[in-house]
C-alpha cells in the first residue's frame, strides 16, 4: 500500500481497527496511540514504518491485536501481564518489517476453575483487561462460563424445576465452575438473584467484547447433566422415557449432578430450551465452539452407551449450531475412548491439560482423526508457589513432530490460576508466535536478558543471573507432579507434614532452595542501587514472592526439628515475617482482595471466598480440605499461625481447636498489617 493511501484511509479511518486501537489507548494512552496506524490488508499481519508511523497492517482485528502486541514487547521492550504492566517511554519504528504468525491456527485461554481460583467476583472492568491481554497477546479463543448460573435458572425453570429446586442447585461464584463441569451441586447455595443477573450481564460484555477483539468465545453445551431433583421432576407423566444414572461423588466429598441419557426424546426436548437461553444469556446464536465434559476425574459409565449419547449430544449440537465444534477436555482418563467413538472427528475437538512439567514434547495420548490443542497446566488451585515448566516450554515445539503433530492445532492455556509465574506465561506465547526462539547456543538466555528488559525496563546482569539460576533450578523440574511443592505453612498441623493439599506431592524438593535465596539476593542487590523499581509493580512482584519463596522453603526445612521447641518458635517467626513481606504488596494482601470482593458481592462473597481458601467444602472433612490455600498477608498470621499455634500447645488434643479454626474461617475477624518497608524488611529477611 503506498503513503498516500495509507495516509487517506487514516484520515478517514476506513482502515483503523477500532478495537484493537482502544487496547492500545488502555495501555499506552491516546498520545502514543496517535503514533500507530492500522490498516487492513490481504495476507499476513505485518508491524512496519510507514510516513512516520509504526504501521500495523492485519488481515483481521485478531491479528492486528497480536501484531501490536508483538511490537509492544520485540520492539518497544515494554510488558504486559496480570502481576503488572511497564509501558514503554521510546516507541521506536522497526527497521525491518516485523511479521506475525502463530506457529499453529489455534491459542486457546482458561480452563474451567481459573473462573472460581482467578476470576470470582469480576466486574467488567476487570474483564476488559483480561481480554487486552489476551488481544495482545495473540489469543483467539477462550472458554466464557460466567454468566452460566443464568442459564441455568432459565433451563431449569423451562424445564419445569421448582424456585426452590433451582436456587438449591446452583453454587455460588467460587465453586460454580464444578457445577458446570459435572462435580458437584448446592456448594453456597442459595444465590441471590441479583448476582446471577450480575454475571450474566458480565458475561453477555465478555462475549461482546472479545468477539470485538476476534476471540471466540467458547459457550457450555448441553450434556445432560442435572439437579438430583430431576428424579422429581421428570416424571414419567410428562417426559415418558427420561432415563436418569446417578454419577456418584466426586473427590469423596460431594454427589455428583445426575445424567440424562442423551439418546432419549427428553434429551432432546431439553436441549432445545438449554440452546434457546444460552443464546439469549450471552446474546450470541452462532458459537463456533461448545465445551463440556463427561466423566470427567470420575463418574459412573457402567450403565451407559458412551458411544450412543456421544452422538446424540454431538447430533444436538450440530442441530442448534450447524458446523460448530465441540470441545472436550483431556484430563487424566477422560475423555473415554468409547465416548469419543462415537463422535464426528470433523466436530469435535481435543483440549489437553498437561501437567507434566519436565515435557520433552510428547503427550502419552493420541487422538487418531481428531483435532487436538496441547495445554499446560502449572498451577492448580491457584496456589502461591514459585514453579518450573521451562523444560515443557523449550520442547513446546516436538508436539508438531510426529503422526500426532499432524493434527495438533493449537496450544492453550490450561492453569487453574493464573496469579503466579509470569515469565511462564509470557515465554509460553512468545513461543507459538517464534518456535525457534530458544535454538541454538545463547538463546535461553538471550530471551531472559529481554524478559528483564521487557519487565524491568533494565537487563541488569543480576536480574539475568538470578533467572538464569532460577531456569536451572526451582524452574527446572525433572518429574511429574501437581503443581508446585506446597508451603508446609498452610498444612493442616502435624508433625510428618509435607505438603498442604491432598493430591500435591509431598516428594523431597526437585531444586536446591538456596538457589532461591541466591536470585533472590541479586534481586535485593538491584534494588538497594535502584529503589524506584520498587515503584514498578512487576519489579516489586517478582521481588516479594522471591523473598517469600526464600521464607517458605527455610519454614519446610523445618519440619523434621518441629519437636523442637526452638523449631516451633523459629517456625512460627517465620509466618509472621511472611506476613509482614507480603503485606507490601497488594497482590499478596487478603484485605485487598477482599474489599474488592465486598464491594461486588458484599459479606457473602467474603465468606465464600475464604471458604475456598481454607475448608474449601464449607467445613466437610475431604481431601478438598485446603486445596486452595493461598499465602495472604492477613490469612498467615491470622488463621495459619493459630492452627499451628494449637498444635504445638497441645499436639495430642489440638483436633477439636484445629476444627473450630476451620468451621469459623469464612467469618474470623484477620488483622490488617499496614505496609512496610519492603527495602529493610528484605535486608533483615535475606541479608545484602
Amino acid at each position: 500500500m503506498s503513503f498516500l493511501l495509507l495516509a487517506f484511509c487514516t484520515v478517514l479511518g476506513v482502515c483503523d481497527f477500532p478495537a484493537t486501537r482502544g487496547v492500545l489507548e488502555r495501555f499506552a494512552g491516546k498520545e502514543n496511540a496517535a503514533k500507530f496506524t492500522f490498516v487492513k490488508s490481504d495476507g499476513e499481519a505485518v508491524v512496519d514504518a510507514a510516513d512516520g508511523k509504526i504501521c500495523v497492517r492485519a488481515p483481521s482485528e485478531n491479528l492486528a491485536s497480536a501484531a501490536l502486541g508483538r511490537y509492544i514487547r520485540e520492539l518497544a521492550k515494554g510488558h504486559f501481564s496480570r502481576q503488572g504492566n511497564r509501558v514503554p517511554k521510546v516507541w521506536p519504528l522497526p527497521s525491518a518489517p516485523l511479521k506475525v504468525e502463530r506457529s499453529r491456527p489455534q491459542l486457546h485461554a482458561y480452563n474451567y476453575c481459573v473462573f472460581s481460583y482467578s476470576f470470582a467476583y469480576y466486574d467488567e472492568q476487570d474483564w476488559r483487561a483480561n481480554i487486552d491481554r489476551l488481544a495482545l497477546s495473540g489469543y483467539n479463543t477462550a472458554l466464557v462460563v460466567t454468566g452460566n448460573s443464568r442459564v441455568w435458572q432459565l433451563f431449569l425453570r423451562d424445564a419445569g424445576f421448582s424456585e426452590k429446586q433451582i436456587s438449591d442447585y446452583i453454587s455460588d461464584e467460587v465453586a460454580i465452575s464444578w457445577t458446570n463441569c459435572g462435580g458437584l451441586e448446592t456448594l453456597g447455595a442459595p444465590v441471590p438473584n441479583e448476582a446471577i443477573e450480575r454475571e450474566a450481564r458480565v458475561g453477555r460484555f465478555i462475549v461482546r467484547e472479545m468477539r470485538a477483539l476476534g476471540i471466540e468465545p467458547m459457550i457450555q453445551g448441553f450434556t445432560g447433566l442435572l439437579p438430583g431433583s430431576a428424579r422429581q421432576v421428570l416424571t414419567k407423566e410428562k417426559y415418558p422415557d427420561a432415563r436418569l444414572l446417578e454419577q456418584g461423588l466426586w473427590a469423596g466429598t460431594y454427589t455428583r449432578p445426575i445424567l440424562l441419557d442423551a439418546t432419549t426424546k427428553t434429551y432432546s426436548q431439553l436441549a432445545k430450551l438449554w440452546y434457546r437461553r444460552l443464546f439469549e444469556v450471552y446474546g450470541i446464536s452462532d458459537p463456533k465452539y461448545f465445551v463440556g465434559n463427561l466423566f470427567s476425574e470420575g463418574g459412573i459409565a457402567s450403565e451407559v452407551n458412551c458411544p450412543a449419547i456421544a452422538a446424540a449430544i454431538q447430533r444436538e449440537q450440530q442441530r442448534a449450531v450447524p458446523g460448530v465444534t465441540w470441545c472436550i477436555s483431556c484430563w487424566g482418563p477422560a475423555p473415554r475412548q468409547d465416548l469419543i467413538n462415537g463422535l464426528d472427528p470433523s466436530h469435535a475437538r481435543i483440549i489437553v491439560l498437561d501437567r507434566n512439567m519436565a515435557n520433552g514434547g510428547k503427550f502419552p495420548r493420541s487422538f487418531g482423526p481428531f483435532t487436538w490443542v496441547w495445554g499446560e497446566l502449572l498451577n492448580f488451585g491457584n496456589n502461591d508457589g514459585i514453579y518450573g515448566g521451562y523444560d515443557a516450554l523449550a520442547n513446546l515445539h516436538r508436539h508438531a513432530e510426529g503422526a500426532d503433530g499432524k493434527t495438533l492445532v493449537g496450544y492453550a492455556a490450561e492453569s487453574e490460576g493464573i496469579d503466579t509465574n509470569p515469565w511462564f506465561y509470557e515465554l509460553f506465547t512468545d513461543l507459538v508466535f517464534r518456535p525457534n526462539l530458544l535454538r541454538g547456543r545463547g538463546a535461553a538466555e538471550a530471551w531472559l536478558k529481554d524478559y528483564a528488559l521487557r519487565r524491568y525496563g533494565t537487563d541488569d546482569a543480576r536480574l539475568v543471573e538470578a533467572m538464569e539460576i532460577l531456569k536451572g533450578s526451582i524452574w527446572h523440574v525433572d518429574r511429574i507432579q501437581e503443581g508446585c511443592n506446597e508451603s508446609v505453612v498452610c498444612a493442616r498441623p502435624a508433625w510428618n507434614v509435607r505438603k498442604a493439599s491432598a493430591w500435591a506431592t509431598d516428594r523431597p524438593l526437585y531444586y536446591n532452595p538456596s538457589d532461591v535465596e541466591n536470585a533472590a539476593r541479586r534481586y535485593h542487590a538491584v534494588a538497594i542501587e535502584r529503589p524506584d523499581l520498587l515503584a514498578l509493580p512487576t519489579f516489586r512482584f517478582d521481588y516479594v514472592d522471591l523473598v517469600r519463596q526464600v521464607l517458605s522453603d527455610r519454614a519446610n526445612s523445618l519440619v523434621p526439628r518441629l519437636k523442637e521447641k526452638s523449631a516451633q518458635k523459629k517456625f512460627l517467626a517465620l509466618i509472621e515475617q511472611m506476613d509482614e513481606l507480603l503485606a507490601c504488596d497488594d497482590n499478596f494482601r487478603l484485605d485487598v482482595r477482599e474489599a474488592k470482593i465486598r464491594r461486588v458481592a458484599g459479606e457473602r462473597g467474603v465468606r465464600a471466598f475464604r471458604r475456598m481458601l481454607t475448608t474449601w467444602t464449607a467445613g466437610t472433612v475431604s481431601p478438598l480440605n485446603d486445596y486452595a490455600h493461598r499465602q495472604y498477608s492477613g490469612l498467615l498470621s491470622g488463621y495459619y499461625a493459630k492452627r499451628w499455634q494449637a498444635f504445638f500447645d497441645e499436639p495430642e488434643h489440638s483436633k477439636e481447636t484445629l476444627d473450630r479454626l476451620a468451621r469459623e474461617a469464612p467469618t474470623t475477624a484477620l488483622p490488617v498489617r499496614p505496609r512496610g518497608d519492603l527495602l529493610a524488611l528484605a535486608a533483615r529477611l535475606i541479608g545484602r
